[in-house]
């Protein structure tokens, strides 16, 4: 009884102050950038001294929007991003949106962390203006298959975690974000457990910049 009594006077003491401080609604706007590597691979390529070399190619980014809807401690995300992704000899462009839902603290008016998940659409297109996915079969085996229509990206779409830590800087933020794509897709929507299998060294790091318009 007294460890749950200190765990709920611990959350109070966090999320109190986190509340009390917060804007009842807040709405930002603004551009982001992401290092298309994930961790493992950053980590590869400095054990191979070749990291300097991959961080300065403009081709190793992707750049997009990133627009949050906060309401007290509830947040809604969009981030749209276009990049550059080379899959055995193909060269493709990459859209990805991802539209998560969570939560986020600000701290002493100074700082905001955040939390949300949900999916991330990703579709791949090739220089002849071909669309594809990819597509997990029951076995948890994915491969790029042609795609014509939204709803196939949609029910092959990962369902990814983002977390991010902004600094407040007057009516602008600027933070760093980790996104970490799971294998969990609503086309095997029963294998719940893949929401909690995530390889966290997969994740890939980016900046965003925004300006808060509420």
């Amino acid at each position: 009884m007294k460890k749950r009594f200190l765990v709920s006077l611990i959350v109070v003491c966090v999320l109190l102050p986190a509340t009390l401080s917060a804007a009842m609604v807040g709405l930002s706007i603004g551009g982001t950038a992401r290092y298309d590597k994930s961790f493992a691979q950053i980590q590869t390529s400095i054990d191979d001294e070749t990291y300097s070399d991959k961080l300065s190619d403009i081709e190793n980014y992707a750049f997009g929007a990133d627009v949050r809807v906060k309401i007290l401690l509830a947040e809604i995300d969009l981030v749209g991003m276009f990049g550059k992704e080379t899959i055995g000899t193909t060269n493709y462009t990459t859209v990805s949106v991802l539209t998560s839902a969570g939560i986020s603290l600000d701290i002493l008016n100074v700082a905001r962390l955040g939390f949300g998940m949900g999916p991330r659409f990703n579709v791949y297109i090739d220089e002849d203006g071909n669309a594809k996915v990819y597509s997990q079969d029951s076995n948890g085996v994915t491969t790029l298959v042609d795609s014509n229509n939204f709803g196939d990206a949609f029910i092959n779409s990962p369902v990814a975690y983002r977390a991010t830590a902004d600094f407040k800087i007057g009516n602008m933020m600027l933070g760093l974000n980790y996104t970490v794509d799971t294998n969990y897709t609503f086309k095997n929507a029963e294998k719940v457990q893949d929401l909690f299998d995530a390889p966290m060294d997969s994740g890939k790091v980016g900046v965003s910049f925004l300006f808060s318009l509420i």
